[in-house]
């Protein structure tokens, strides 16, 4: 029993034996060899220095094709006896001029003929005449001429200079006042045939008959804050104008004839939009005057609708005439009136 024990232990430890050596064996196989410790790398280094003769060098050291030996230079070293390279760039600004084909004349050989110049003027005398006295205003400033005041107005200043240069000009063209004297006649009859026109189209509507009047008055206890009509009026279309009130007119831009109005309930009536927010009151009053331009029942309406809205946006409330609570008896003569005065 004792001999097998023996004979398995021999037999184990031989093959764990086995096992080590071939592992080894089995990774020394597997690593790859380097070309010095290759018996094939030798061979080849014989066979290509038997292949490639040595090359034949000159006395500069060039081989047969130009190829010298490698040299290491240092940055920025330079060969004296090396000539720059010339850049491509010069070779193709150079470029050769060509003859020219013709002579150039001289400006002794030029004869310049003098031009002709016109006898007449394109400009009318009446033109350069003011041209000339536009430049002797210009050259020769008036030193004794009237300083407006500080409070005067921008449109009078104005007034003042022109009929200042007016007076100036007219002293220097003495020769060609009877040409000024036709061109003044001339604007006058064109501004008269302009007032005429005007007072031809006033003269379509009579005098004003009667006055529609609504009231918007604040409620008892309660006063109307500028700060909150101006946008109000603003917003159903009435423009600031004459009287220093503000108006409604045909079109929503603010052109066109007057249709109604509104003016401030208490004495003087008027509005400062500039002050608006310290500005109160206790009512504003809408007005219509006929007859009128348009359909006077279409601005009637129009003209209530605007009362009745501001009175909402305010909280304020709307009275006729003889400040009476509106109503529709009222609403009825209203329109009674309107037809009377169509």
């Amino acid at each position: 029993m004792e001999d097998l024990q023996l004979v398995l232990f021999i037999l184990g430890a031989i093959a764990i034996v086995a096992v080590l050596v071939h592992g080894f064996w089995s990774i020394r196989r597997q690593q790859p060899k380097s070309l010095k410790d290759s018996p094939m790398g030798n061979f080849y280094k014989q066979q290509a220095d038997k292949e490639s003769p040595p090359k034949r060098v000159d006395a500069d050291g060039f081989d047969a094709d130009g190829i010298g030996a490698v040299r290491v230079r240092k940055v920025g070293e330079s060969n004296p006896h090396e000539t720059p390279p010339i850049s491509p760039y010069l070779k193709q600004d150079v470029k050769a001029e060509p003859k020219p084909l013709f002579k150039h004349t001289t400006s002794t050989e030029i004869k310049q003929e003098p031009v002709p110049q016109p006898d007449f003027s394109l400009q009318s005398p009446l033109a350069t005449e003011q041209q000339r006295g536009a430049k002797v205003s210009r050259q020769e400033p008036v030193l004794n001429g009237h300083v407006p005041p500080l409070g005067q107005s921008h449109a009078a200043m104005v007034a003042q200079k022109a009929l200042e240069q007016e007076k100036h000009a007219q002293s220097t063209t003495v020769p060609t006042q009877t040409a000024l004297f036709d061109e003044d006649a001339y604007l006058e009859n064109t501004e008269s045939e302009d007032e005429y026109a005007e007072e031809t189209v006033d003269e379509g509507l009579d005098e004003p008959r009667d006055v529609l009047v609504l009231h918007v008055v604040a409620k008892e206890g309660q006063q109307l804050n500028g700060a909150e009509l101006l946008p109000c009026f603003l917003t159903l279309n009435f423009k600031y104008g004459d009287m220093n009130i503000f108006h409604r007119h045909v079109d929503n831009a603010g052109n066109g004839k007057v249709l109604f109005s509104i003016a401030n309930m208490l004495k003087p009536g008027v509005f400062d939009p500039d002050n608006m927010e310290q500005f109160s009151t206790q009512g504003v009053v809408f007005f219509m005057t006929l007859p009128c331009y348009g359909d006077a029942l279409m601005n009637f309406s129009i003209m209530l609708n605007s009362a009745r809205q501001l009175a909402d946006d305010i909280d304020a409330v709307v009275l006729d005439g003889q400040r009476q609570p509106w109503g529709e008896f009222t609403k009825q003569d209203y329109l009674h009136r309107i037809r009377a005065n169509a």
